[in-house]
């Protein structure tokens, strides 16, 4: 076989493993107890939930903590959920309190009852007050959290916030991004406009939201080189696992290899990994567990 045929031939089976898509892991062994046992409770410190209010950019929003078993304090997972938010992914939450984690859920502002504006821009703000009241000094006695290990788990348009704000949040340790919406990929490429016309026309339904559609593109639109979340990629040294379940976020595989603590993954499920809840959180308490100590 000459040179040129063995490069061919090796570029071909590059691309057969980067197109697969990754089979979901759903069986369960006795290790994975916290996916069906309860834990006994803490006579001291009992799992419990906060009901939470506080200010984002003078309005009020809304959310919870789900905190976990113990005197801790415990590592930290804040969810951040996609448009609009009907998958809150509690499910994993639980689970994930099982097993020691505190889980920190709320509505950005304009939604779904928190008070504002829904941006992408507000989101993003809405993350990092998110963040500076979990981590605030009068509270950690009440949410017992471990601010030396926050992670960001977001979905869709809460992966992108969640990249945007965490890989430059010092208080941040890792983020994981749940079928990634990228802005930029979005709207710099050949779909463009058909995408913005399909998104304001999906926005205009949603009715749970205090939502201009036309002025939440427009926001996006002229601040996209500020969310090129390829590039802030390439230049973060944090854990990131994105998990897709389609292929629009391909590019991203070249971190695979290029970056030791990054994983891009496709999986063949739906945009709310309905036929993977299992298989998700386990890939999801893996993770955490990888790089929370």
């Amino acid at each position: 076989m000459n040179q040129t045929l063995k490069t061919i031939t090796a570029l071909a089976i590059i691309a057969i493993i980067l197109g697969c898509k990754h089979k979901p892991d759903g069986r369960t062994t006795e290790k994975d107890s916290y996916l069906y046992s309860d834990v006994p409770s803490d006579k001291l410190f009992p799992a419990n939930i906060v009901e939470l209010q506080f200010n984002s950019g003078g309005s009020t929003i809304y959310g919870f903590e789900y905190v976990a078993n113990g005197k801790g304090p415990h590592p930290t997972v804040v969810l951040l959920h996609a448009t609009p938010g009907n998958e809150r992914n509690l499910d994993i939450a639980q689970s994930l309190r099982r097993a020691g984690y505190n889980i920190f859920y709320f509505n950005y502002r304009g939604a779904w009852g928190s008070q504002g504006t829904f941006s992408y821009k507000n989101s993003i703000e809405d993350v990092r007050n998110v963040l500076d009241y979990i981590c605030d000094a009068k509270n950690l006695a009440s949410l017992r959290v471990d601010t030396s290990k926050i992670f960001l788990v977001g979905h869709n348009l809460g992966s992108g916030v969640g990249l945007i704000e965490g890989l430059h949040d010092k208080r941040v340790k890792g983020v994981a991004a749940l079928s990634l919406f990228n802005p930029y990929a979005t709207f710099k490429g050949r779909e463009a406009v058909l995408n913005f016309s399909d998104i304001k026309a999906y926005l205009s339904t949603l009715k749970m939201l205090n939502c201009d559609p036309q002025l939440y593109l427009m926001d996006i639109i002229n601040n996209l080189d500020n969310y090129n979340i390829e590039k802030m990629i390439a230049s973060s040294s944090k854990p990131i696992l994105v998990i897709d379940e389609q292929k629009n976020n391909d590019y991203l595989s070249q971190f695979n290899k290029k970056k030791k603590d990054f994983d891009y993954e496709v999986w063949d499920t739906d945009i709310e990994f309905s036929n993977s809840r299992i298989a998700l959180t386990k890939r999801l308490k893996k993770w955490l567990d990888t790089y929370k100590d």
